[in-house]
């Protein structure tokens, strides 16, 4: 899976005969091409910009990109390698450049390879949240899901903004049945991604979550099942990174109020906000001794979205892509609050 790193870059030309076009147009106008999927003919248009400046490393960045929709990894990974050996001042291409290598590599059956460019494009530029979810992706394709899941962590702390992060971070964390966790990043996810094609599915796996440990069993009764290890630790006193068994708990009871005949009249929407109200609410009951990136990170994020009261917001953010009359209508109606809760959230902190 390709993630093309935006990054606004300025370039100055030099040494360029009088009249032709000069190799930042020539790279702007390859781009143009290549997001409409004409990759051999964006493609020629980074070769002449190289022939114009042969070092210059966003026109190198931008070839292997393209190369890499055609699917021409061996390509893609000579084309980023000749990119490497080059000695120039103006290095930050060099980090799509990395990333673009690695994804040819992984794509090209060799992940442990990837891993290692990953790494040294990490060595160069530390800390940069592209490179940490890309590398997170191969891991996670490798089954490492401890080691993907810290890489997601990283990103996310990063770059607070990058949807796909959340959504690789959930994905992860419920291949270890880690509900509440995986439900905190799939709820970031649809707050910075709404109403995204990828929104859809991400609803279906927070619906799943809600309801992953209750079963209709009979007309007037309902089992809450919960994996032996919850009950372990919510018999423990010892805390972890993980100590949400309490709350999933809580939710589940919430989730299992849903299939009773005396909530038939609330809305699927007004149920779903009383669960994050609950949700919420016992996060904030419980952050006492708990530490980790989940209680330290996303926790504290959703327990002052509660203390805001939006949770009834985002209960409808996350039906707006369900086709639903009166979800939409609400979203018109209330559009003060929906920007005001943007306001919020892009003003939070992050720790």
């Amino acid at each position: 899976m390709l993630h093309r790193l935006i990054t606004i870059l300025i370039f100055c030309s030099t040494s360029i005969l009088y009249g032709q076009p000069n190799a930042s147009e020539l790279i702007e106008e390859g781009v143009a091409l290549n997001d409409q999927g004409k990759y051999q003919e964006a493609i020629s248009k980074y070769d002449k910009a190289l022939l114009a400046d042969g070092k210059n490393l966003h026109a190198l960045a931008e070839k292997a990109y393209s190369q890499m929709g055609m699917q021409e990894y061996k390509l893609a990974i000579a084309t980023c390698k000749k990119a490497l050996k080059i000695k120039v001042e103006e290095k930050e291409p060099l980090k799509l450049i990395y990333i673009t290598y690695a994804n040819a590599l992984d794509l090209s059956g060799k992940p442990k390879e990837a891993i290692k460019i990953y790494d040294k494009g990490l060595t160069e530029y530390p800390g940069f949240y592209s490179l940490l979810y890309n590398k997170g992706v191969t891991l996670s394709g490798m089954g490492n899901w401890d080691e993907a899941i810290s890489c997601f962590q990283k990103s996310a702390k990063a770059n607070p903004s990058h949807g796909s992060t959340y959504l690789a971070l959930g994905r992860s964390l419920g291949t270890k049945k880690q509900n509440i966790p995986a439900l905190l990043s799939y709820l970031r996810f649809h707050i910075i991604e709404p109403d995204s094609p990828r929104s859809k599915k991400n609803f279906e796996m927070i619906q799943e979550l809600m309801f992953s440990n209750i079963e209709k069993t009979g007309d007037h009764s309902i089992s809450i099942t919960l994996p032996s290890q919850s009950l372990e630790e919510m018999g423990s006193a010892e805390k972890t990174e993980y100590s949400f068994r309490s709350i999933e708990l809580i939710l589940s009871m919430q989730s299992a109020l849903d299939l009773g005949e005396n909530q038939s009249e609330l809305t699927h929407v007004d149920r779903f906000e009383k669960k994050l109200n609950s949700m919420f609410e016992s996060l904030d009951e419980s952050k006492k001794g708990n530490s980790g990136f989940y209680w330290e990170f996303l926790a504290p994020y959703f327990i002052e979205l509660g203390k805001n009261n939006y949770e009834n917001v985002l209960a409808h953010l996350v039906f707006s892509n369900q086709e639903d009359d009166n979800v939409s209508g609400w979203l018109l109606e209330n559009e003060s609050s929906v920007r005001s809760f943007y306001e919020w959230s892009s003003n939070y902190k992050w720790d």
